[in-house]
């Protein structure tokens, strides 16, 4: 799920022609940040660092209700088995 997100956030950037500072200054963040969520490397972000960066892109975070995993979904868990 975070590599989706990191994913839909670096092609969001991207569709809108942004570079990673530029979207960083947009943010009020580091350019290292945006670089760390595009890389899904979110061992030291916040949620809220995370919701800033999707609101100044279009996007939102939002939840769901929990369903069963898609068997494209389980292939990318396993590790396409």
């Amino acid at each position: 799920m975070l590599a989706a997100l990191s994913q839909t956030i670096r092609q969001a950037r991207r569709t809108q022609g942004l570079t990673q500072q530029q979207l960083a200054d947009l943010c009020g963040l580091d350019r290292t940040t945006i670089g760390a969520l595009e890389r899904n490397d979110y061992s030291d972000l916040g949620i809220r660092k995370v919701e800033m960066v999707l609101n100044v892109l279009g996007k939102e975070l939002c939840c769901r209700d929990k369903s069963l995993p898609t068997l494209d979904e389980l292939r990318g868990v396993y590790g396409g088995y």
